[in-house]
């Protein structure tokens, strides 16, 4: 599915890179889209009036634990760039990292070369070499580096958003990644939020859960933890959100059996309506703060048995 997407954007690339076309996006809307990167984790997020972030760049990998291997294609250059110019996207507001494993900020350097960023937000400073070039990159090209925690939020174009996780660290000591330390962020336009996760595991969420009030993390759509694995995405997690929509990104034929069976087992059981990056492409939600869209790289407009890729109507 990625080499497809990839094969599709390649033209407009080029021709993009050439002339100097107006970023297009949905006024007063809006929107998330989860790039098919493989088995990775890529989301551009635009508000209604054209502010842009983009979380994670994907990024060639040969297992989890932030190893270095750069075996592949690289989504940044070859997925993510060349989508953000078809849309006509020279400058991009923010762009986080949610954790330094390599499934997530490989494809970063990609972008930060290709487009002029106006902030760089990582959580905690880890013991990841790759991190560390990231962060050298960003200093070269005189962008900033700021440290995202549980309790910072930001306010842009009536959308709200809220840093869930990690908690502030005191930076006594550098630790490995791992996929908790994830930066979880919260969206919430108008009536409708969007909760992502990052790879945060079932003890982050636990703590979020317990640190929350009730009603506060109801989000109607959820982007699944970890690529669908097993140990994200709890049953008590999936209470205290009470999600309608979970989108899954993961690559086709992955050798980590992601999304888990049990995993969409415990989808299927809360009731949510189920897309997937490996299955569905790239995954675009739209909304106007009171009705969501979704529509799919690969048509899924027939997923619920409607003519239409319109997944939820307007609430009475």
């Amino acid at each position: 599915m990625l080499r497809t997407l990839c094969l599709a954007l390649a033209g407009c690339a080029l021709v993009i890179a050439s002339y100097p076309f107006a970023p297009t996006w949905s006024r007063n809307k809006l929107e998330l889209t989860v790039l098919d990167v493989g088995q990775g984790d890529s989301l551009l997020v635009v508000t209604p009036s054209g502010k842009t972030l983009l979380i994670d760049g994907g990024g060639a990998f040969a297992g989890f634990n932030g190893r270095e291997e750069h075996n592949g294609m690289d989504p940044g250059e070859e997925a993510v760039s060349p989508y953000l110019w078809s849309r006509g996207f020279k400058r991009i507001n923010s762009v986080a990292l949610t954790h330094a494993h390599q499934d997530h900020l490989g494809g970063l350097f990609a972008v930060l070369d290709n487009f002029h960023i106006g902030v760089l937000w990582i959580g905690h400073e880890v013991s990841a070499p790759a991190l560390a070039k990231l962060e050298e990159l960003a200093r070269i090209r005189k962008i900033p580096v700021e440290h995202e925690f549980r309790g910072k939020s930001f306010h842009w174009d009536g959308v709200d958003g809220e840093f869930l996780w990690p908690p502030q660290g005191d930076g006594s000591s550098l630790n490995p990644a791992q996929n908790n330390d994830s930066l979880v962020l919260r969206l919430h336009y108008r009536d409708i939020s969007l909760l992502l996760p990052g790879d945060a595991e079932h003890q982050v969420e636990k703590e979020i859960v317990s640190e929350s009030d009730t009603g506060v993390l109801h989000s109607e759509v959820l982007k699944i933890g970890h690529h669908g694995s097993k140990n994200s995405t709890t049953a008590e997690f999936l209470e205290a959100v009470h999600p309608q929509f979970g989108i899954i990104s993961d690559g086709q034929n992955n050798p980590y059996g992601h999304p888990s069976p049990e995993l969409l087992d415990r989808l299927q059981s809360a009731g949510l309506q189920v897309f997937r990056t490996d299955r569905d492409g790239a995954i675009h939600v739209l909304t106007d703060g009171n009705r969501i869209e979704i529509r799919c790289f690969v048509d899924c407009s027939g997923r619920a048995g409607e003519s239409l890729a319109v997944q939820r109507m307007e609430k009475p």
